[in-house]
């Protein structure tokens, strides 16, 4: 453990913002917490946990303690002629942990390929991508109390899982550390390809390919190919993945913007209202391919935000919050942040 002192952020952060923490640890064992917990100066700061990077703004400087696991093991935990439990270090990068579980040929994960970040803010925002969500393999969540480093283990039905959304960022928000998460894969199973653009992706050059054939890693690399081919590489172009999540609205206002937008894309949910894609309401906003300085929408694709160059996280979120408004004066629907701002 090595402690840091006006840590810059910019390596740390998709976006590639600059935003100094007045001190950033690097964490693997329980022990460590209340070592820290000792030292006055430290103990008297907020403390702060932080992942890849890959869903977060930093907006300023944080006179806080930053946290991080960088505990990246992986180790099967228990297995039979079905299933495999695999319990993974939150510090594993999680496109890593996916590519090593299509080449065993487990099912489970293989949807949520390429997406940035690290295995412990996976269940923290429930990310989910191509009709699949991390919660669907999740059996149990190893966490630090950053009060005193006591282990606290959540079972998957403990974490209140929803769409983009956990216990963890809620009451468990920033009070403790994901140390390791347990997966529960399949050795045989059918693809999921409830997207039609990956159904589409899997079967337009295999017309004569049968459901059974399919194997995790042809899953895989679809899914790779449909998101270089829309979504930017935050090493190459600072981004966070979608910004915004997509909203909800009741029927009666979907069928009143249906009269004015025809076109209107929408899935009804169980509840009876109906999710709209929010990239589709910032292109009609007249977002998509837009700039600001060194702030923009993606040329391909209107959820997501880049940054050109040098913007601030302030810069970002004042064009956040500009399309925002025109999506609310368009529709009067109000897009809900899926980045976490700092």
């Amino acid at each position: 453990m090595y402690l840091y002192a006006n840590y810059d952020l910019k390596e740390r952060n998709t976006f590639g913002v600059s935003c100094k923490a007045r001190y950033f640890v690097e964490i693997k064992h329980a022990s460590a917490i209340p070592t820290l917990r000792q030292d006055p100066k430290l103990a008297s700061l907020p403390w702060k946990i932080m992942g890849g990077g890959s869903n977060l703004l930093l907006t300023h400087d944080l006179d806080a303690l930053v946290l991080s696991c960088n505990y990246d093991e992986i180790k099967i935990v228990k297995e039979d002629q079905h299933s495999v439990w695999l319990s993974v270090g939150a510090g594993r990068s999680w496109h890593d942990l996916v590519t090593y579980t299509v080449e065993q040929g487990w099912w489970g994960l293989e949807n949520l390929a390429l997406i940035p970040g690290n295995v412990g803010a996976a269940p923290v925002q429930n990310i989910g991508a191509y009709g699949a969500e991390v919660q669907d393999t999740i059996t149990r969540i190893q966490t630090f109390d950053l009060r005193n480093g006591q282990r606290i283990e959540l079972r998957k039905n403990e974490c209140h899982f929803a769409y983009r959304d956990s216990i963890f960022k809620h009451e468990l928000s920033n009070r403790v550390l994901i140390h390791r998460v347990t997966f529960r894969l399949l050795k045989q199973s059918t693809p999921n390809l409830v997207h039609e653009p990956l159904h589409e992706a899997m079967f337009v050059n295999h017309p004569n390919l049968k459901l059974e054939n399919i194997t995790p890693r042809m899953v895989y690399d679809a899914i790779i190919k449909l998101r270089q081919e829309r979504i930017p590489d935050p090493s190459v172009l600072g981004s966070a993945g979608s910004f915004f999540k997509n909203p909800s609205i009741t029927l009666k206002h979907f069928q009143q913007l249906q009269q004015q937008y025809p076109d209107i894309p929408g899935h009804k949910l169980t509840n009876g209202c109906i999710k709209i894609p929010a990239a589709w309401l910032i292109e009609k906003a007249k977002w998509k391919g837009r700039r600001v300085e060194d702030v923009g929408t993606y040329y391909k694709h209107a959820l997501i935000l880049v940054n050109y160059g040098k913007a601030s996280g302030k810069d970002i979120l004042n064009v956040a919050e500009a399309i925002r408004e025109d999506v609310i004066n368009h529709f009067s629907i109000s897009l809900e942040k899926e980045v976490v701002v700092w």
